[in-house]
């Protein structure tokens, strides 16, 4: 007859052996065990090296490719901006592994001209942001964002100094006056004088500027006034993000992306340093 104690611990080998099995198995789990990719992380400016290939109105004509398109990217959040087209791309999108999907709103000659256009697209973290727009004329194509280099956070006193800012390209949008002291810092106070043509006609506002912790973006937030525009005075409230491109030959670059949902303020401003510049 076999020993009492024997039977149980025969009986008790296989789970035994696969609880050790299972040891075995934790012990070696950093070489075997296979993790989900981790998601990419797009925050920070794109430079105006970027490009789109989109279609003209009829929706089948190519139109003229964007070949300066810069953007800014936090937080989901995706502002895209063509200075010489005037066309405007803001939307939200979420991140699985290196994919994006999402939608944006168009804004072409600072009017909002579509909504809800599906975005697709991927990451190359520290590189590149790739997609296609589902939408029509502008809106229907494929873009290339490009990661600028000089991503680290920038200081405040970048853009706080005793100048004023001019657009580079449209004159809708007025000179910016940039001054420290916003309540609390390390913002500043973000202000226009009441300037710009057409749909920023006489348009003046107050705001602020903000930089985000670790970026190289600024959160912007300012009210119109005096606009004789009416319509613009409906939703005052803008909103959106700004960063700081240096450039090696000329005055650094301020970049601006801001919008109500119906109208948009955007634009590249260079540094005026002299009166009447």
């Amino acid at each position: 007859m076999t020993p009492h104690c024997l039977t149980t611990r025969f009986t008790h080998l296989p789970m035994l052996l696969l609880a050790l099995l299972a040891l075995v198995l934790q012990g070696c789990g950093d070489g075997v065990r296979i993790l989900p990719p981790s998601d990419a992380d797009p925050t920070g400016y794109y430079t105006n090296t970027g490009y789109a290939q989109v279609m003209m109105a009829d929706n089948t004509t190519p139109r003229t490719d964007i070949t300066d398109l810069q953007g800014m990217v936090y937080d989901g959040q995706l502002m895209m901006l063509s200075d010489s087209k005037n066309v405007t791309y803001v939307g939200t999108f979420t991140v699985s592994g290196n994919d994006i999907s999402g939608t944006v709103t168009v804004y072409e000659e600072d009017k909002m001209t579509q909504q809800n256009v599906p975005l697709t697209g991927m990451i190359t973290a520290g590189s590149k942001v790739t997609g296609t727009l589902g939408g029509t004329g502008v809106a229907n194509g494929t873009f290339q964002l490009n990661y600028a280099q000089d991503n680290g956070p920038v200081d405040m006193d970048t853009v706080i100094r005793d100048l004023r800012w001019r657009p580079v390209v449209s004159p809708a949008i007025p000179n910016l006056n940039l001054k420290s002291g916003a309540t609390p810092a390390p913002a500043t106070n973000i202000s226009a004088g009441g300037s710009g043509s057409n749909i920023f006609d006489n348009c003046g506002f107050n705001g602020r500027m903000e930089p985000i912790a670790g970026t190289h973006l600024y959160t912007v937030s300012v009210t119109m006034k005096r606009c004789a525009n009416a319509d613009i005075l409906v939703e005052p409230v803008y909103t959106g993000l700004a960063s700081v491109r240096s450039e090696a030959s000329s005055n650094d670059r301020l970049i601006l992306v801001l919008t109500n949902g119906a109208y948009d303020f955007s634009g590249e401003y260079k540094e005026c340093l002299v009166i009447g510049c």
